[in-house]
């Protein structure tokens, strides 16, 4: 048997004066850096060193539209297990792109396509960049996402090039920016045509060796120089002021992420480092953050969830050879919030939309909000504003069935009503053809209760969208036991062409998501009815690390929505799922929330800071409320949240803890530093969970009695994702 040829990483080649880098990671789709790829940058830089004649060196990609996305995570993950081998290698990463910059012929780099994270840190170390007008060709550094800080000089460079402003911005938030920005920031020296990128490249390095002063790199304080000298805050950075300039920084950061991610705030105190005692000391500061960073609980759970996600983008859970219907058009029926929401995220991914709804005035008010979407993104300068006519011209609208006959997947957006949505899918299939995927975007109603009025049940399934459809990222797949693999397949791949993080789950009320928010809004409804604030139970889920309190999610919603949904899970599971009745007490006198702008809190200012004390002369013990211990509140409702994910699992309407957890972060706010729902309860420990669990349903109601899957897991020691 042979042995596996070694993975090629880069290769050199000299060609009149100037050496071409290429960086090309065999067996890979993209280029990420690793302990391997150093190695072999510490070969080539030793040739460099000792080729006679030059006068510049390009680096540049092997692989179309990527330069290099960063750090291997693999190998980020394996770090994390072994602390004490990271310290050496950021050392050896720092010692590395210093002798590039330290080289005698000015290096620049060629960029084409994704340059994040420990690419944009290399291409950074290099005296100049020349990135390519690609659309792909996207610049940041990410760090933060994964839980940790730039850790190759980003935290002391790019400041030092974009200015302290934009530096800040872009590494706190890992914000990428596309070609044309980063030459307006000062990030990239030139932007040219994919086609002459290596010769303008080449041009550049010879120019730059022939001028002279190119290495002319500043070591000492950062505050000394700047790309934007006119810059206030550049300016102000060079006396005193600077540490307001800092505190302002934690103060937004703290408002925007609250205190449970460190990597941000670490961020802030290396670049305020660096400005203060200079640029080595800024790196030995980013070194320490970064192996204290990796270490940590919440980078190992954002790492995981990367994983996680990367898993569910490439699952298919239906036969291997099963192909998707090809989909080109879609039909959208009912042109409110949801359905118009769809179709402005069908037609941003190219498909031709065909929106209907019952009237002249519902069609006009859903392509008016589509129009209104798309000429956010024009001013956002997402898209041209050519690009938004193009767009807006996929979307064409009807109060009939006409051109329906052309769809190949139909997605349904009328109101929550079983008979209307029979009803609709009997009128439906009479004006389309029969390899027509036709899927629901209810949140509660079974998907088989919805085919039977289908001829072809087969061909129907659900596609559970989130509100606002722009923004959030998830979208549930709901097949009943009689779809079929290959309108699942179809509705999998649009899912993912439009954007969308796809869960499949199998059919059942509320199926995974809507029972799962349900109960956790509903233990939220049992403790306000047993006297606590509104305030303090929102506060508490917030500290816990939801984006908002249970109460204010409700006027999110729309009390009225949410109380339907909760009648068909009550409905569903009467044995074990009691109602309080508060949340129906305050509908009961026309609370709608946001909407109506009458709800749980006051909405004069549109914005909802302030509760409605008005609100506790519907509940019992009225305004004499009583304080609750912050931590009961919170393991009520994040163990009621779990419940019913084991339940879930239990159930076999999720198949995959991952599939579990990737939606609880994605659609219903759980906060990721967690890990998702399953995997904090395997740190927390399913024994200690079932215990206090019983000790919480004898207390406060049988509901929160574990589900089977937790006690038997807990009896046997064993964790959700021990497979």
């Amino acid at each position: 048997m042979s042995e596996e040829a070694p993975k090629e990483y880069l290769s050199l080649r000299v060609d009149d004066g100037i050496a071409y880098v290429c960086i090309d990671v065999s067996g890979q789709r993209v280029n990420t850096l690793s302990t391997p790829m150093t190695e072999r940058f510490e070969e080539v830089l030793d040739e460099l060193r000792d080729t006679a004649g030059l006068e510049g060196v390009v680096i540049h990609s092997g692989k179309e539209g990527n330069f290099v996305v960063g750090f291997d995570i693999n190998e980020l993950q394996e770090l994390s297990q072994r602390p004490e081998d990271v310290r050496p290698m950021i050392d050896r990463g720092h010692q590395m792109l210093g002798r590039f910059e330290e080289l005698s012929v000015p290096v620049v780099a060629a960029v084409d396509g994704n340059c994040l994270g420990g690419g944009l840190e290399l291409a950074m170390a290099c005296h100049a960049r020349i990135a390519s007008n690609n659309d792909k060709t996207q610049m940041g550094l990410p760090e933060v996402k994964l839980g940790v800080i730039p850790g190759l000089g980003g935290t002391q460079r790019l400041p030092r090039l974009v200015g302290l402003q934009t530096g800040l911005n872009m590494i706190l938030t890992g914000k990428q920016v596309g070609a044309k920005k980063a030459k307006k920031l000062g990030l990239v020296d030139d932007v040219v045509h994919p086609g002459i990128l290596l010769q303008v490249a080449a041009e550049k390095a010879r120019k730059m060796y022939a001028k002279g002063g190119w290495q002319k790199r500043p070591k000492a304080s950062i505050g000394e120089v700047f790309s934007n000298p006119g810059e206030m805050v550049n300016l102000a950075a060079k006396t005193p002021a600077r540490k307001l300039i800092f505190n302002q920084a934690r103060e937004t950061t703290r408002k925007q992420a609250g205190d449970k991610y460190p990597a941000p705030f670490a961020a802030i105190d290396v670049i305020e480092t660096g400005y203060k005692d200079g640029f080595d000391a800024g790196l030995q500061a980013e070194g320490d953050a970064f192996a204290k960073l990796v270490k940590d609980d919440v980078a190992k759970n954002l790492i995981n969830l990367f994983f996680m996600k990367q898993e569910v983008d490439k699952a298919k859970p239906f036969p291997w050879n099963t192909k998707a219907y090809p989909v080109d058009k879609i039909g959208v029926l009912g042109a409110g919030l949801m359905g118009a929401g769809i179709a402005q995220v069908a037609a941003y991914k190219g498909y031709e939309v065909r929106l209907k709804d019952v009237d002249d005035e519902g069609l006009s008010w859903g392509l008016n909000y589509t129009k209104e979407l798309i000429d956010k993104l024009v001013k956002r300068k997402k898209i041209s504003a050519p690009m938004g006519d193009i767009m807006f011209g996929r979307i064409s609208g009807t109060t009939e069935y006409t051109g329906f006959g052309q769809a190949d997947l139909i997605i349904e957006a009328v109101f929550e009503d079983l008979d209307l949505k029979k009803s609709v899918i009997k009128d439906l299939e009479e004006h389309t053809h029969d390899e027509a995927v036709i899927a629901s975007n209810t949140s509660t109603i079974p998907i088989k209760e919805i085919a039977s009025a289908s001829k072809n049940p087969e061909m129907v399934l659900g596609m559970h969208f989130f509100s606002p459809v722009h923004k959030m990222p998830l979208l549930e797949i709901i097949r009943h036991e009689g779809t079929s693999s290959k309108a699942v397949a179809t509705a999998l791949e649009v899912g993912r062409d439009m954007g969308k993080t796809c869960i499949v789950v199998n059919d059942g009320s509320g199926f995974f998501t809507s029972r799962v928010i349900g109960a956790y809004i509903n233990e939220a409804g049992w403790i306000l009815q047993e006297g606590a604030r509104i305030e303090d139970i929102d506060r508490a889920m917030k500290d816990w690390g939801f984006p908002v309190g249970p109460m204010k999610l409700v006027d999110e919603v729309g009390m009225d929505v949410a109380l339907k949904a909760a009648k068909t899970l009550q409905e569903a599971f009467e044995e074990r799922w009691d109602a309080p009745t508060a949340l129906k007490a305050v509908a009961a006198d026309g609370r709608k929330g946001k909407k109506n702008k009458k709800g749980f809190y006051k909405y004069k200012d549109g914005k909802g800071k302030e509760v409605d004390e008005t609100v506790y002369d519907l509940l019992p013990g009225g305004r004499d409320r009583k304080p609750v211990d912050k931590e009961v509140i919170q393991e009520r409702c994040w163990l009621a949240m779990l419940n019913e994910c084991a339940y879930c699992l239990q159930e076999e309407i999720a198949e995959h803890p991952r599939d579990i957890d990737i939606g609880v972060i994605f659609g219903l706010g759980f906060p990721p530093f967690r890990g998702g729902i399953l995997r904090h309860a395997d740190s927390v420990g399913l024994p200690r969970v079932a215990e206090r669990m019983h000790r919480l349903a004898d207390q406060f109601g049988d509901r929160l009695k574990p589900a089977d899957i937790i006690v038997e897991k807990a009896e046997k020691n064993e964790n959700f994702y021990s497979e």
